[in-house]
């Protein structure tokens, strides 16, 4: 009787364990984008919407993190949960100090993105944390591709199966930016940088990659101000742009 009530006791523990643990790896929420790839004329306001769901049985406080925000010079992002907010604000969250409240039990809330360009043919990468403050470490991430290029439009949600280079953020910058490309197909990867006489000061990528979106940072600490460009080359594709570290 005394090894059987043992047992129990032990599969008690193991059980409670096992829910202790599954809840701490549950996902409280779902976030679910309307679309992650949107086209707009030059000089227009481009919106994403995401549907934020709670999926548990108790109130969640909800917030969004701002992790990429790879902009062309002149673009500008916002956050949207109830009210928008600055181009400044990297994370809101559904509290009162942001003029919301948590969601309740199987609520659905709509949020947004807001990318705001100006009239230059190009793109940007903004990627959005989603998370609560019961789990805040189990976040669920999403990319978005804003495009004003009509080349880029026909590929849709598909733009991660194509090349490109995106403008570098922040820009100009000082000491350090990011940047980031997309790979169509696998192959060999190489990203440099040259001066403004076309001499290669950097070489920032030299490897096989598979298809997908990467982004590296550069550090340009040890370089003096003024114009550089960068160059992404991958199988039959090139790309360049500019960029300008401010001492």
């Amino acid at each position: 009787m005394v090894n059987n009530m043992k047992a129990v006791k032990l599969i008690l523990i193991v059980v409670a364990t096992l829910l202790i643990a599954y809840n701490l790896k549950a996902q409280d929420i779902a976030f679910e984008p309307h679309n992650t790839f949107l086209y707009g004329d030059p000089g227009t306001e481009i919106i994403f919407e995401a549907d934020v769901t709670n999926l548990t049985t108790m109130e969640q406080t909800v917030f969004l993190v701002r992790t990429v925000n790879n902009l062309p010079a002149g673009w500008t992002s916002s956050l949207c949960f109830d009210l928008c907010f600055s181009s400044e604000v990297d994370s809101i969250a559904t509290t009162s100090d942001f003029g919301s409240s948590p969601l309740a039990p199987n609520e659905t809330r709509v949020v947004s993105l807001h990318v705001f360009t100006d009239n230059t043919i190009a793109a940007a990468n903004v990627q959005i944390q989603a998370g609560t403050f019961h789990n805040p470490d189990n976040r669920i991430t999403r990319d978005f591709i804003a495009t004003t290029d009509p080349s880029l439009s026909v590929n849709g949600d598909n733009l991660l199966n194509t090349y490109y280079l995106f403008q570098n953020y922040p820009n100009p910058f000082n000491p350090s930016t990011r940047i980031s490309y997309n790979v169509g197909e696998p192959g060999l990867v190489q990203l440099k940088v040259y001066n403004i006489l076309g001499v290669e000061v950097a070489s920032l990528v030299d490897d096989y990659k598979n298809s997908g979106n990467y982004t590296i940072n550069f550090d340009a600490a040890n370089f003096s101000s003024g114009v550089y460009f960068y160059s992404l080359s991958v199988n039959n594709f090139t790309q360049t742009r500019k960029m300008i570290p401010e001492k």
